[in-house]
């Protein structure tokens, strides 16, 4: 189940919220745990935000998607 963001620092504004809210050591110690997940890059250059295990509010509840295409990884040419 993920959220789709334009950038990735919408997309980490809402990973820093919920870590925010879950009292990660990040947000408490300066160090440590920030996010519950990290955002990561769509293959049609939006940013995809795990949230399974995230509280959301009822207009994100409306706009999860499990419809997520990543990018295929590189192979390595060594």
């Amino acid at each position: 189940m993920y959220l789709i963001f334009p950038t990735e620092e919408a997309a980490i504004e809402r990973a820093d919220e919920e870590g925010k809210e879950h009292n990660f050591s990040y947000w408490t110690e300066g160090k440590g745990t920030r996010w519950l997940t990290k955002p990561v890059p769509t293959a049609d250059g939006m940013w995809a935000l795990d949230v399974e295990e995230y509280d959301l509010d009822d207009l994100e509840q409306t706009t999860v998607t499990e419809d997520v295409a990543f990018p295929e990884p590189e192979e390595d040419t060594e």
